[in-house]
């Protein structure tokens, strides 16, 4: 097996476990906004410069009457998003004990805290694409998944029919405005925003579904899954109905924990990443993996996300070896 390089590799100052991270183009340029799973708190990595900062923040829960009898509390973040809104770059955060609050990335000061008694985070992502900005989350017990504005007012409840929430996706393309989930043991589910309306839903059998992205084919705009140790692809217009688009696609020797998509001139990729420790990429239209597997982790790949940097398209990914790493896409897929 040939094994394809990183063009960037760097290690969060910490060396603990990225356990999520979000790209967000700043006025001063792409930034990566990590969550640390040794502290339980955020660095930010400038991919440009190779440059991390730790990035304190007030405790979540610091207004909650009950602080008082906690004063040695911290933040646990396991999960992160982020958006520009009004020159600032608000985050949206939370983990496995804490639930989801906003912050001033820059300053650290809360815009939106938690109390100790709400649900634990399940997921959160930023809504990417044109559009508004938006963030959608999902919680552990109550298993609701909210929509919300940067200012973290008045949250829209979807209706979630999929159980328990292992990830979540959203995107403004092709027209539409859609976030995505997929269960533990009950499928899919693709609701439209902001309105809340669910517009499809998938049943995989009980298999757990790990991964979700949105992306555009042929002009329709299709759901991509992490389906155990498998891809599948469904499009989400009428005519499609509710079989995947093709067989899945097979290649991970692992479950898949990590999807996400990029369209490369007339191409359509998937970039998965899996507990083999292995990076991979397909192309959508022929249901074909691109290449090798890309090594360069030394353990399960966590998160991926697509970007295009220096007028380049790349994947990034992270996971339990505390590295990130950049993958020139083009490179790869020409």
């Amino acid at each position: 097996m040939r094994a394809q390089s990183a063009v960037l590799s760097s290690e969060v100052p910490s060396s603990s476990r990225i356990a999520g991270f979000t790209l967000v183009e700043t006025a001063a340029g792409p930034l990566v906004v990590c969550a640390d799973s040794g502290y339980g708190g955020v660095w930010t990595w400038d991919p440009l410069r190779d440059v991390w900062q730790e990035r304190p923040l007030a405790f979540a829960c610091a207004g909650d009457p009950l602080a008082a009898q906690y004063p040695h509390a911290e933040n646990d973040i396991h999960a992160v998003a982020a958006v520009v809104s009004g020159g600032r770059v608000v985050l949206a955060a939370g983990g496995d004990e804490q639930g989801v609050a906003f912050w001033d990335l820059e300053s650290g000061a809360l815009i939106r805290g938690a109390r100790f008694e709400d649900p634990y985070l399940a997921a959160v992502t930023e809504v990417r694409g044109e559009g508004a900005p938006l963030f959608v989350t999902a919680t552990q017990y109550a298993e609701e998944v909210l929509v919300w504005g940067p200012s973290a007012e008045a949250p829209v409840k979807l209706v979630n029919e999929v159980g328990h929430i292992a990830c979540l996706t959203a995107s403004h393309a092709l027209g539409f405005s859609l976030a995505a989930a997929g269960g533990m043991d009950e499928g899919v589910a693709v609701w439209d925003l902001p309105a809340g309306g669910e517009v499809a839903s998938f049943d995989t059998d009980e298999k757990r579904v790990l991964a979700v992205s949105l992306a555009g084919l042929a002009g329709d705009p299709i759901l991509v899954a992490g389906v155990e140790d498998e891809i599948y692809v469904w499009g989400l217009a009428d005519e499609h109905g509710d079989d995947p688009l093709r067989d899945p696609l097979t290649g991970h020797e692992d479950a898949v924990v990590a999807v996400d998509t990029a369209v490369i001139g007339e191409c359509t990729l998937a970039v998965s990443g899996g507990e083999d420790a292995t990076v991979r990429l397909w192309d959508l239209v022929t249901g074909t993996q691109l290449g090798d597997p890309l090594i360069g982790h030394g353990g399960s790949v966590e998160t991926v996300q697509t970007a295009i940097l220096n007028g380049r398209h790349v994947a990034l990914s992270a996971g339990r070896d505390s590295r990130i790493n950049i993958w020139d896409l083009q490179a790869i897929a020409r």
